[in-house]
């Protein structure tokens, strides 16, 4: 072997380190990516589910604020069958009721009460201020009730609001 075979192995060698250093580090790169894209790829997914799980939770909204509304009249027809003779009538409707309330808690719908509470525009739609003893902004009747579904308004409840004491 002669002196310039053993001096062209010892130029590579540097080359060759920083060949492989730059390599390194472009694997390095693409690691990171690939785990910042995963750890979005998984954010997605979890985020999708959970959009599914409120659609399905929130869609028969509509459906069930229509129930609700059976069952504010079925609330009033109670309070007219107290005062009627006919038992079976009241039994019948009796039963109707409560089926109808059975469905709503399953469902996750919970009224609320509002009367002596303070006025909270995302959850009471004012019908009228009167004036009143109580302070004002409080509610000093309850017109309609209100309900809940889940963890958002499903229906406000109509009130009548205090304004304060007349002077």
């Amino acid at each position: 072997m002669t002196k310039k075979d053993q001096k062209q192995p010892e130029k590579l060698e540097p080359q060759l380190a920083k060949d492989l250093e730059e390599k390194s580090k472009i694997i390095a790169d693409y690691e990171n990516t690939l785990k910042r894209l995963q750890a979005d790829f998984e954010n997605y997914v979890k985020r999708v589910d959970k959009e599914k799980q409120d659609a399905t939770k929130y869609a028969v909204a509509k459906i069930l604020t229509k129930v609700v509304n059976i069952v504010d009249d079925l609330d009033r027809s109670m309070q007219v069958l107290e005062k009627t003779q006919d038992k079976e009538i009241k039994t019948g409707i009796q039963m109707i009721h409560k089926q109808f309330h059975k469905i709503l808690q399953e469902e996750g719908i919970k009224p609320f009460d509002s009367k002596g509470k303070k006025l909270d525009p995302y959850q009471h739609e004012v019908i009228e201020m009167v004036a009143h003893d109580s302070p004002e902004g409080t509610i000093i009747e309850e017109l309609q009730k209100g309900y809940h579904l889940h963890d958002k308004i499903l229906r406000t409840a109509k009130v009548r609001v205090s304004k304060g004491k007349q002077q």
